[in-house]
C-alpha cells in the first residue's frame, strides 16, 4: 500500500469517527432537550454533548474537538433551534472550546477543572452576546449561570473522563 493510500484511509477513518461522534452529540442534545432543566432556571442546559469535546481534548485532538463541536452546534440549530440559538451557541461554543483547548495542556488542571472553566466561559459568553441582543438586563442572570456552569461543567468533565477510559480513539 502506498503512502498516499494510507493517508487517504487515515483521513477517511478520521472523518468517519468525527461523523459518529457528531451524531452522538446530536443524540445527546436531543435527550438533553427532553430533560426539563428550565424548571431550575430558563436556558440552563446540562451540556452532555460537550463531554465528546472533552473526550477529544483528553486524547489531544484539539482540531477534532473544534470540528465536532462546531458541526454539532450548526446541525443542532438546524434541527432543534432558531437563528438566535445558533448565534448564542456558536459564539459560546467556539470561545469555550478554545478556552478548554488552552487549559487542557496545563498539567495542574484535570479534565474536570478544564470542563468547569469551559462551562463557566460558555455561559459568560452567552450572557455577553445576549446583552447585545436583548439588553444589559441579562447580566443579573450571570451568577446563576456561573453556578450552573460549575456544577454541569464538573459533571461533564467527569463524563468525559469516563468516556476516555471506555472509548480509545485511535487514528
Amino acid at each position: 500500500m502506498s503512502s498516499k493510500q494510507g493517508n487517504n484511509r487515515n483521513r477517511i477513518k478520521r472523518l468517519a469517527i468525527y461523523s459518529l461522534l457528531c451524531s452522538l452529540c446530536i443524540v445527546f442534545g436531543y435527550v438533553e432537550f427532553l430533560i426539563p432543566t428550565s424548571l431550575i432556571a430558563p436556558g440552563i442546559k446540562l451540556g452532555i454533548s460537550n463531554s465528546i469535546a472533552i473526550l477529544l481534548l483528553i486524547n489531544g485532538d484539539i482540531g477534532g474537538a473544534f470540528a465536532v463541536n462546531i458541526s454539532r452546534i450548526l446541525l443542532s440549530a438546524l434541527l432543534f433551534g432558531s437563528p438566535f440559538s445558533l448565534l448564542f451557541s456558536l459564539c459560546a461554543g467556539i470561545v469555550s472550546t478554545l478556552v478548554c483547548a488552552l487549559l487542557i495542556k496545563l498539567p495542574a488542571l484535570s479534565p474536570i477543572g478544564v470542563s468547569v472553566a469551559g462551562g463557566v466561559c460558555h455561559n459568560a459568553v452567552q450572557v455577553f452576546v445576549a446583552s447585545f441582543v436583548v439588553g444589559r438586563g441579562v447580566w443579573f442572570y450571570l451568577p446563576i449561570l456561573t453556578v450552573a456552569g460549575v456544577i454541569c461543567g464538573a459533571a461533564i468533565g467527569f463524563l468525559g473522563i469516563v468516556f476516555s477510559k471506555k472509548a480509545k480513539i485511535d487514528f
